[in-house]
């Protein structure tokens, strides 16, 4: 089962993509979410660029674009996974199923490969 329908199953999220270096190396993400994809991907990298710079340890970041909730963990120093909920959905599973799951997704992105 791939991580993407494993999450879905589970009610955590609608669409996931994985960047590396800004780029997405996994993603559920469809054609007709793509402009949805391409804000939060700007937006989130942004967000971990400058929290970067002020010497803090965030990892996690949240916002709404329309009726849906993204979500991005920043899992290395250059890799960020993005998750695109339903409004309400349930934010501490996602982050703890993220937690547990974050070396296959680091796994993921450091091969380009979708995780099976």
């Amino acid at each position: 089962m791939k991580i993407w329908d494993e999450m879905q199953e589970k009610g955590l999220i609608e669409q996931g993509c994985i960047l590396k270096a800004g780029e997405p190396v996994s993603s559920s993400f469809p054609p007709e979410l793509k402009k949805h994809l391409a804000v939060a991907k700007q937006s989130l990298s942004y967000i971990f660029r400058s929290v970067g710079k002020t010497g803090k340890n965030y990892n996690e970041a949240h916002m709404e674009i329309g009726d849906k909730h993204f979500s991005g963990y920043l899992l290395s120093d250059d890799i960020i996974l993005i998750c695109m909920c339903s409004y309400g959905a349930n934010q501490q599973h996602l982050g703890q199923f993220v937690e547990e799951k974050k070396d296959n997704l680091l796994a993921v992105a450091r091969t380009n490969f979708a995780l099976e």
